[in-house]
């Protein structure tokens, strides 16, 4: 998953925060929290919660099947619950909405999961079976589906062939309602049209050419096609009408044909493309969530069938608020040990016990404020002056001070937690041009280039100073069990220069200017690596700093050369983060494609014996830290986080996962 983004802090917000930890809060930032809490205290006319945390950023969203930020997850593991749940100290997976263990048949392919008969919704509804196929179908579907699809697709039986004939058809569906509509389609449409088996029926009936190859098309065959459909005097709303009929007809028994079975209301029964050893550890993620019925209220339907006229499945974006009513709907039901009673967008977040959840009364801490900061030292005096209880997250500037207090003992509740995660850039390894420029990073000899050029030791040790590991390789290394990355790169300068002149850039001359795309907080790091490019390869490197929102905008479309990057792991595998550079992955940023890798990715996945499996993982990421290079890997984290003394049951851990249920309040 992705870490938030974050706000860098003022200047002055800095200093005062060293000042309020290493000796006292000086007046000006007595006078700043006193403003905060105020401005917090306008929007709560009821008691203080019994346990208040900090949110940097706000909530991206706190639908399941889309959310992919570290943030979202945090509130989403404590107001869902799926089959499975993780253990607080070691994050490894326990009960959760499921008997813990479930049944797995003998081969691994098939788990049969038996619904708790005193799991409840936050509106005192049995939780069933079905709510877990609803769940994931919306994270299957086109219009909800999002980033991690292919937890689904990659696992389930029948899921990647269920998701290939949706998405076939929403092509279909978009262009020829289009055409009816009066409106003409550009290339990428007639090439999805084309693509779908029902083209022969379409080109006969509009007269369109014939695609000799449908899945890849010659450029001049597609303009044919694209010109023909647009100036066709076709009865194009027949034809779409009758492709939209038939597709609804097929959507249930299409669907009905993945390993996803509701046997009866407690018996959910799953079949696996191959036996998956971390597979429990993903039916606790949030992606896996269950959805209470109550969201079909909210569902768009065409026509009465339960998608668009473009085959999407698509919901009102407002059912994840606590107190949104419209036909019926009564607000977000949930079914994990809180639920959100109040969401207030930008500044609080408030969780309540679920009434109804199975250990409800033994919960301790009763409310919790998720509270937002615009910057992160506010945070720190906020958590200074007793406002909050716990800071997930201390990412400013003077971090490597913050490490230290814990590292010298001089402040035991703050801690450093040796994430599974890894900071790196990103290559931009598909767009030609570039603001104009052209690209160099298209060329793997560039990439190599700029990575044998960074010195991370330097970066680790003398830039930011916390203790983080440097990082020659994606997954961290002698981490995860059973699995031993390759060597990576290493600085090498000399070859750095050789490498470039070999791709026609002589001393760097011929380069345009590289522009560096990265977020106020990660100014210290790009600063250093930019002085290495322009220092050993003779480069000029534009850093472009951008907020938060404009950053994920520019890097989603590729308005980049190199843009920083991270990456926390979801399970305790490798593929938790190599399958992030597969081809169409959701969350490849690079735009890496590469067939000899997701070849290998694809024969680890099926490989069933751990230690052939591993080899071939390793050969995996051996290719894309050592020979294509579409990320440059810098460190992998150690992040301070500070929880307060009277604060138990919350405990620092590699996957910052912290579930609130287990925390009780010493006061």
């Amino acid at each position: 998953m992705r870490e938030t983004p974050r706000a860098a802090p003022t200047r002055h917000a800095n200093e005062c925060a060293v000042c309020g930890m290493v000796r006292s809060v000086p007046i000006f930032c007595a006078a700043v929290l006193a403003f905060l809490i105020s401005a917090y205290a306008l929007i709560e006319d009821e008691a203080p919660a019994d346990f208040r945390y900090v949110n940097p950023s706000g909530i991206h969203t706190l639908d399941p099947a889309r959310m992919s930020w570290t943030p979202d997850f945090r509130v989403a593991i404590n107001i869902w619950e799926g089959l499975t749940s993780a253990h607080p100290r070691t994050t490894e997976p326990v009960e959760g909405a499921a008997l813990f263990p479930p049944q797995v048949s003998d081969d691994g392919f098939e788990y049969a999961f038996t619904i708790r008969p005193d799991a409840r919704w936050s509106d005192g509804s049995q939780v069933t079976a079905s709510d877990f196929v609803r769940g994931w179908r919306r994270a299957l579907e086109p219009g909800t589906a999002a980033d991690y699809t292919f937890m689904f697709t990659d696992h389930i039986a029948g899921a990647a062939d269920y998701v290939k004939w949706r998405l076939e058809a929403v092509t279909a569906l978009t262009a020829l309602s289009r055409l009816r509509d009066g409106w003409s389609i550009d290339a990428a449409q007639a090439k999805g049209l084309a693509a779908h088996p029902g083209y022969d029926l379409i080109r006969t009936e509009a007269g369109l050419p014939e695609i000799p190859s449908a899945s890849d098309p010659k450029a001049q065959d597609l303009e044919a096609l694209t010109a023909r459909a647009n100036r066709s005097d076709a009865d194009w709303s027949r034809l779409y009408d009758r492709f939209f009929a038939e597709h609804v007809a097929e959507l249930d028994e299409r669907f009905n044909a993945i390993g996803i079975s509701a046997v009866d209301v407690r018996t959910l029964v799953v079949t696996l493309t191959r036996p998956c050893p971390y597979f429990l550890d993903l039916t606790a993620f949030p992606t896996f969530f269950p959805c209470h019925k109550s969201i079909e209220l909210l569902q768009e339907r065409y026509r009465g069938a339960p998608i668009t006229a473009q085959g999407l499945v698509v919901y009102d974006p407002q059912w994840t608020k606590p107190d949104y009513r419209r036909d019926g709907y009564g607000g977000l039901v949930t079914n994990g040990p809180y639920r959100v009673s109040d969401w207030a967008f930008k500044r609080r977040l408030r969780m309540t016990v679920n009434p109804h959840y199975r250990r409800a009364q033994s919960i301790q801490c009763r409310t919790i404020d998720m509270v937002v900061y615009d910057h992160i030292s506010a945070a720190i005096m906020a958590y200074e002056a007793e406002d909050v209880d716990f800071l997930p997250s201390m990412d400013v500037p003077y971090d490597h001070e913050i490490a230290h207090l814990s590292r010298s003992g001089q402040r035991p509740d703050f801690y450093l937690c040796d994430v599974l995660a890894t900071y790196f850039f990103n290559f931009n390894c598909v767009s030609e041009m570039v603001a104009g420029r052209p690209n160099p990073f298209v060329d793997p000899r560039v990439r190599k280039a700029f990575s044998l050029a960074v010195d991370r030791e330097a970066i680790v040790d003398n830039v930011l100073k916390r203790g983080d590991r440097v990082a020659n390789t994606f997954v961290p290394s002698g981490v995860i069990a059973g699995y031993d990355s390759p060597e990576g790169l290493h600085r090498n300068a000399d070859h750095a220069r050789r490498l470039l002149a070999d791709a026609g850039f002589v001393d760097g001359e011929g380069l345009p200017a590289i522009q560096l795309l990265y977020l106020p907080a990660d100014e210290r790091i790009c600063q250093a690596a930019a002085r290495m490019w322009e220092e050993e390869l003779g480069v000029r490197v534009e850093l472009r700093c951008k907020e938060s929102k404009t950053f994920a905008e520019d890097k989603a479309q590729h308005r980049y050369m190199i843009a920083r990057g991270n990456w926390y792991a979801d399970y305790y595998d490798a593929r938790t983060f190599l399958d992030c550079l597969v081809t169409g992955n959701g969350n490849n940023d690079s735009g890496y494609s590469s067939p000899r890798y997701d070849e290998l990715i694809a024969q680890a996945r099926d490989t069933p014996e751990p230690r052939r499996r591993a080899e071939i993982l390793q050969q995996a990421e051996r290719l894309v830290v050592e020979e294509d290079l579409p990320i440059l890997p810098i460190l992998h984290y150690a992040l301070p986080i500070a929880i307060k003394p009277n604060v138990k049951g919350l405990y620092p851990n590699a996957r910052l996962r912290f579930p609130f249920q287990y925390i009780t309040i010493e006061r």
